[in-house]
């Protein structure tokens, strides 16, 4: 009969056990000490907007969207998913070279809360994996971080991804006021009508790179907008107004 192992080993092994079990469990405590901050809205007092485009993994409008905001004088933000920049490394130069900001929008644009798609919440590792693989993607190929700032896929968010986002160097979890819902469909005109009437001052506006209604919509939305006295910034501008 095999004897059972009871001595300072078999304590040891358990407490190894025990202790692999802490770690895989650790998805729901974060290491962080500190959180990102959720921004929606910039300054009221300011009449300026943010024009937000974020990408997943369709770029057919983006060079229609770029050359709009050339023509009309905009700069604008762009988060920016890793695959995008993997697959598009030159519509993602050419966003940088022409002084928009860009923004990080995770690699896969997997839900980090698990509240919109089809794939459970991520854990620490996976989330800081999602960022920091697309900060080295877009660095690398630009020579600009994507730091502070970060959207998360979807805008799904929890006291633990803004604490596992902080803890990789990102200070604001940008999400917005005001979005086009391109994605939708409707002709141009009614998501011209519907962002505006939304429109604010210190708005942050959510547009998207791939959907053909967006880029369609894009000229309205700015002549709207400028005839009502708003002007055009980019999200650092928008924040630091807030004196965050």
């Amino acid at each position: 009969m095999q004897r059972r192992l009871r001595g300072p080993g078999f304590l040891l092994l358990i407490a190894g056990l025990l202790l692999a079990g802490c770690s895989r469990g650790a998805s729901s405590t974060p290491s962080a000490t500190g959180s990102a901050q959720v921004i929606q809205h910039g300054d009221p007092n300011r009449r300026v907007v943010a024009l937000t485009f974020d990408a997943g993994n369709e770029s057919a409008y983006t060079d229609q969207i770029l050359d709009i905001l050339k023509e009309q004088g905009v700069k604008a933000s762009f988060g920016m998913t890793g695959v995008f920049a993997e697959r598009y490394p030159d519509l993602l130069r050419r966003i940088a070279k022409e002084g928009h900001q860009l923004f990080n929008h995770s690699y896969h644009h997997w839900s980090f809360t698990g509240q919109s798609a089809q794939n459970p919440a991520l854990t620490e590792a996976q989330l800081w994996d999602e960022l920091d693989k697309t900060e080295a993607i877009i660095k690398k190929l630009t020579g600009v971080s994507t730091k502070p700032y970060f959207r998360p896929p979807y805008g799904d968010y929890s006291d633990f991804v803004n604490a596992a986002a902080y803890a990789h160097g990102y200070r604001y979890d940008v999400l917005w006021s005001d979005s086009s819902l391109g994605r939708l469909g409707g002709p141009a005109e009614e998501i011209v009508q519907r962002v505006v009437t939304q429109a604010q001052p210190g708005a942050i506006i959510a547009m998207h790179l791939g959907v053909a209604e967006d880029a369609y919509a894009l000229p309205g939305i700015i002549d709207r907008l400028r005839n009502l006295g708003y002007g055009f910034v980019t999200l650092p501008e928008l924040i630091s107004a807030l004196g965050k």
